[in-house]
């Protein structure tokens, strides 16, 4: 009995010595992994809203890389709760192409790799975004705010006709008040700016233009954000898709408003100037008959006032994109029809001034244009 009990008592040690080697094996295992050895490689290439950079793994830890790229923010020491890319999975090394980025700011950035074991860095490098500081070309726009009732109107029309061939940089509009062509927002449009009377001609949303073509020439000055349009026909439907670029940030924000304008709609005009042998209205009649109306405000695409352009989107070196549709528009308008596009400031002591404007017909696209 007690030789077969001492046997017993060695075979149960030998039985926890064995367990006890096994289950120390298998936890060397899993304290044998490390983190992966990661590098950050340097920036190149950039620019006011992109640059590129990338990252090694030289080691994998003893445990596969089964994610990698790099991090990057405002902050020192981002991590992978930051801004990142995803570049593959494994050792060597790979390329990082960072866009969405503002101009004229410092960033830091670093690679990661992610094994079993968790997340490594890399080493930590800065680099600052190019400023963008771009300066497109000022279009000025005109907005006439008048009737067919209203006979002083053709001094504005006057003016207007004779400005438009000098400045090909000039967008019109003519927003009716109280007669068959007055769309139905014009109104609060025009009370808005504590204006009571016709003709009003406003330009840029900043003054009231009387006719002077100098004025008109000073307000081409460089603008800080540019504007591209392409408007296109489908049956009975204009598709403008309209891009705003920016040269600098604007902290105020901006709206954008796109209208479509009708031309070649016929309604007798009065006219105050019948008998006044210095107006080009002179001896046509009052009412002038059979009026040629052109670039009539008839339908809006956003908002009256604008839509503002999300914070994210808006920004040194950034681009927004905005696609609208017009509807029931007959055939044998397509031909007479513009669409205008403009960004105004949203709120600062430049609130409701237009940033700059554009205006393109069916097939007749346009892109920005930059300043000399």
């Amino acid at each position: 009995m007690k030789s077969f009990g001492n046997t017993l008592n060695l075979l149960t040690a030998i039985l926890i010595l064995t367990l006890a080697g096994s289950c120390t094996k298998e936890g060397s295992q899993q304290s044998g992994a490390m983190l992966p050895q990661v590098e950050t490689t340097s920036v190149t290439n950039i620019t006011a809203t992109t640059a590129q950079t990338g990252g090694g793994v030289s080691d994998d830890g003893g445990s596969a890389v089964t994610a990698r790229g790099v991090c990057w923010g405002t902050s020192p020491m981002p991590t992978t709760s930051s801004s990142k890319s995803a570049d593959g999975v494994g050792k060597g090394g790979w390329i990082s192409n960072l866009s969405g980025l503002t101009a004229g700011t410092t960033y830091f950035v670093r690679a990661y790799a992610v094994n079993q074991k968790g997340t490594s860095y890399g080493n930590q490098l800065t680099f600052t975004t190019a400023s963008a500081d771009i300066k497109y070309e000022k279009n000025v726009l005109l907005e006439q705010y008048t009737g067919t009732w209203c006979g002083y109107c053709t001094r504005a029309i006057a003016q207007i006709d004779y400005l438009l061939p000098l400045d090909k940089k000039v967008v019109h509009m003519a927003l009716h008040l109280n007669d068959v062509m007055t769309f139905n927002l014009n109104s609060s449009l025009f009370s808005s700016f504590g204006f009571t009377g016709v003709p009003t001609v406003h330009a840029d949303r900043a003054a009231t233009w009387t006719g002077s073509v100098s004025v008109i020439s000073a307000m081409h000055a460089p603008a800080n954000a540019g504007l591209a349009i392409e408007v296109l026909s489908s049956g009975t439907t204009v598709t403008a898709n309209v891009r705003v670029q920016f040269g600098t940030n604007f902290p105020d924000g901006v709206k954008l408003s796109i209208y479509l304008l009708e031309s070649g709609i016929v309604a007798n005009q009065s006219n105050y100037y019948n008998t006044d042998n210095t107006s080009p209205f002179y001896n046509k009649g009052n009412p002038i008959p059979n009026f040629v109306h052109n670039n009539v405000l008839t339908k809006i695409g956003t908002d009256m006032f604008g839509d503002l352009i999300p914070s994210a989107s808006v920004g040194a070196g950034k681009t927004y994109a905005k696609s609208v549709n017009f509807t029931n528009i007959a055939s044998d308008k397509m031909s007479k029809i513009k669409v205008v596009a403009f960004v105004t400031y949203a709120g600062g002591a430049n609130n409701k001034k237009v940033v700059n404007c554009i205006e393109g017909s069916v097939g007749n696209n346009k892109d920005f244009v930059v300043a000399n």
